[in-house]
């Protein structure tokens, strides 16, 4: 028998003590115990590299979470911004954005300042003042986005509402979704401490190249002096090229991640959400968990254009979800792929998208995994379910080979 005799049960010991990891960013609260004979149980972590005490993402990157981010890090400030210090929040739209706006107002002559990546000290810094608890996630950590700016002394906070996103011709229009679009209004009404700044959160649509250079020059103009169309336009041709150049970039090195894997034999996971799930703290290092049970991780824009736009069921208005359908029609013709959809609680727009893409990939046979994320952080159920979903692959490899 494996249980312990009376003589050891009576001599038993067991500690217990809290830590942070520091193996990465994430920094993760551990819970520790420690038995007799050196035997220690680790819990609370979101990848196995407390356990194995590795800094490596399991024997390589093929995360392009991790590469996205370090793509998002090196827009810095220039340090010689003649007109000021202009702050970027790093969340929802403005994530992605950020190569856009970040190359505009470098060339506008500002010194950009992003607001750091989030991480719970980040989320409690704006938590009273978030009117409704029911929106999702994402939406929250903006408080504590606009509150780190305004901390920094930026003269300027840019937090503009967008009805569009850019059009990447992937649905019959290219909506941002109404908690995207308009989040700086609720900034703005909640927010008191925004009055010791300069918050631009006027209307704009970059989606419209040829009369944004026009617009957007009109919007300036009422908080700053000196500034030419002529400049504007110059500017606005850079933030396009570099917004072009990002997704260049992406979606190169997600074939690279694909290559690589299928040199090791590798599955694939497409971690599909929206941009800003490659934040930390937003998707709480799931990317990094997959990477720990051996599987690559790309994200959805890196295959959605391979597809190009899809017919579904739905209204395909939405430019996160087009990506998200032409992403499920890819992969269900590529057997080592296999998606995971990242949901946010308080995403009305999920409840459709996730029957979609379930029924898109459930039509081809494949599975459909769905993980719901919030600033909950215990990761104990999402460690299961992917499991599970590794499990049930094997099994499926296992019946092929018998038949």
């Amino acid at each position: 028998s494996a249980l312990l005799s009376q003589e050891a049960l009576e001599s038993f010991r067991h500690d217990v003590k809290s830590t942070r990891c520091s193996l990465c960013e994430n920094r993760c609260h551990l819970t520790v115990n420690r038995f007799d004979g050196s035997r220690s149980l680790i819990s609370g972590n979101r990848c196995e590299r407390p356990l194995t005490k590795s800094t490596a993402h399991g024997g390589g990157s093929l995360n392009l979470y991790d590469d996205k981010l370090a793509m998002l890090k090196a827009f810095k400030p220039a340090g010689n911004g003649q007109r000021g210090s202009l702050g970027i929040p790093l969340g929802l739209n403005m994530f992605e954005l950020l190569p856009f706006w970040h190359t505009l107002f470098t060339q506008l002559g500002f010194d950009v300042v992003t607001s750091p990546l989030s991480d719970r000290a980040l989320y409690l810094k704006g938590q009273a003042t978030i009117p409704s608890d029911t929106v999702c996630f994402p939406a929250k950590l903006m408080h504590g986005h606009i509150q780190s700016l305004i901390e920094q002394g930026v003269d300027t906070v840019f937090y503009p509402c967008m009805s569009y996103n850019l059009d990447e011709k992937l649905g019959t229009n290219h909506y941002n979704c109404p908690v995207v679009a308009y989040y700086p209004e609720v900034i703005g009404a909640n927010m008191p401490d925004v009055l010791k700044v300069r918050l631009i959160k006027d209307y704009v649509g970059p989606h419209r190249r040829r009369d944004f250079p026009v617009k957007l020059a009109d919007v300036l103009k009422k908080y700053f002096s000196g500034i030419t169309r002529r400049e504007v336009y110059e500017a606005c041709a850079a933030a396009y090229r570099a917004q072009e150049d990002y997704l260049k970039c992406v979606r190169t090195r997600g074939s690279e991640i694909i290559e690589a894997a299928r040199r090791q034999c590798l599955p694939i996971v497409v971690l599909a959400g929206r941009p800003y799930h490659i934040d930390p703290e937003t998707n709480h290092g799931i990317d990094r968990l997959v990477r720990s049970l051996g599987a690559a991780v790309i994200s959805e824009d890196a295959v959605s254009h391979l597809a190009g736009q899809v017919d579904v069921d739905v209204l395909n208005q939405w430019t996160y979800h087009a990506r998200l359908y032409a992403a499920a029609q890819y992969i269900k013709d590529q057997p080592d792929m296999h998606l995971v959809q990242l949901v946010s609680f308080g995403c009305g727009l999920d409840a459709i998208t996730a029957d979609e893409v379930r029924a898109q990939l459930e039509r081809a046979g494949r599975l459909y995994t769905q993980l719901k994320i919030d600033e909950i952080t215990n990761l104990g159920a999402v460690r299961i379910r992917l499991r599970s979903l590794f499990s049930a692959l094997e099994q499926q490899k296992e019946v092929c080979r018998r038949s």
